[in-house]
């Protein structure tokens, strides 16, 4: 009898669409390994994540019948920013790579549920940790691979680069064929690690993307935040409190004040979030982030008025604050967004 977590959505189907099409391409019969897998039309053509069990199944398959163990490196080659919907516009329109990363991490389980992404930012060289949530079975190192390269790429899509001064640490020993990592990827390579992470120096986290733009992030960001909260159990909520929110845009009233405009106690409140896994502060500080980021990036007001629009005692607490957000100052991120707004018209 299959596990309850195999029959958890787990992916997004474009996912399995681009590996019938590389499978098709080899020659393969990609649509009787699809039959096989029980993935049928529709649900291949829909926007509805893919059942773990029918995933693990083709990719299973996949890799038999390809006699290729890397094939979920050519995978992650072959996808193109566009292939990852809403969550990849509003990556592609960060301010910085840092921003990209924290998107990705953020809005990650609109693509898939079988793994989480969590950023660990250090002094000098920060970790994006991949945690594996579900069992993958034998289609485990096809999506770690995928996954990998699909990160890698796009980093390297937004800042312009190769990322030589990238780590990546794997969860397997070094296998027979480990040079096509090489090939494809331009950092250092190490095996047998407990998880799958990709290191970067903070200073390349702090470059600003070439595609930077800080009000088309704004609306792709508020794009992937309703998705999310449309498909995840619970977070109905979420989206009441924020369209009590943009009735008066730039004002967050306390929990108390909240509970009441939504006609419950406070302690229904905070019990419908901690049911969700949120918190009033959490959705509290995102939102107030969106809209720092948004009149930054405007520059009609000052920094010190900014500060005093959201709420803040000083200009100094607003800077901190922003800090934690963002991961770096709001003169900084405002620097970074008018560079790349200027660069963009230049072009």
């Amino acid at each position: 009898m299959p596990s309850p977590a195999a029959n958890l959505p787990a992916f997004h189907p474009v996912y399995m669409r681009l590996l019938l099409a590389l499978l098709r391409q080899r020659g393969e019969d990609a649509d009787a390994l699809q039959r096989a897998a029980g993935i049928t039309t529709a649900e291949l053509q829909g926007n509805e994540l893919l059942v773990l069990t029918k995933v693990r199944t083709l990719i299973s398959s996949a890799l038999c019948t390809s006699g290729s163990p890397w094939l979920g490196l050519d995978l992650g080659a072959l996808a193109p920013l566009h292939t990852h919907g809403a969550v990849g516009f509003a990556t592609q329109a960060a301010s910085t790579l840092g921003e990209a990363v924290q998107t990705l991490v953020r809005f990650i389980p609109l693509r898939t549920r079988a793994v989480r992404l969590l950023l660990e930012r250090g002094a000098v060289v920060s970790r994006l940790r991949v945690l594996e949530l579900v069992d993958l079975g034998e289609s485990r190192g096809f999506v770690l691979d995928a996954l990998l390269i699909i990160q890698e790429r796009l980093l390297e899509t937004l800042s312009g680069n190769r990322l030589q001064a990238a780590h990546y640490a794997l969860p397997w020993p070094r296998p027979a064929w480990a040079a096509h990592y090489s090939q494809l990827l331009a950092g250092q390579i190490s095996f047998d690690a407990p998880e799958l992470t990709l290191s970067l120096p903070n200073r390349l986290l702090d470059a600003r993307c070439l595609t930077a733009d800080p009000e088309a992030y704004a609306l792709a960001a508020r794009e992937c935040e309703q998705r999310l909260s449309a498909t995840q159990p619970g977070r109905e909520i979420a989206g009441r409190i924020r369209k009590q929110w943009l009735l008066q845009p730039g004002l967050f009233p306390p929990a108390t004040a909240m509970a009441e405009r939504l006609h419950m106690s406070t302690r229904t409140l905070f019990r419908q979030l901690e049911r969700a896994g949120l918190s009033y502060q959490r959705l509290v500080d995102e939102a107030r982030c969106e809209h720092a980021q948004h009149l930054l990036g405007r520059r009609e007001a000052s920094i010190e008025q900014i500060a005093e629009r959201l709420g803040f005692a000083d200009t100094s607490n607003f800077s901190r604050t922003f800090r934690r957000w963002c991961g770096q100052t709001p003169s900084a991120w405002r620097a970074s967004a008018s560079g790349a707004n200027n660069q963009q018209g230049d072009d």
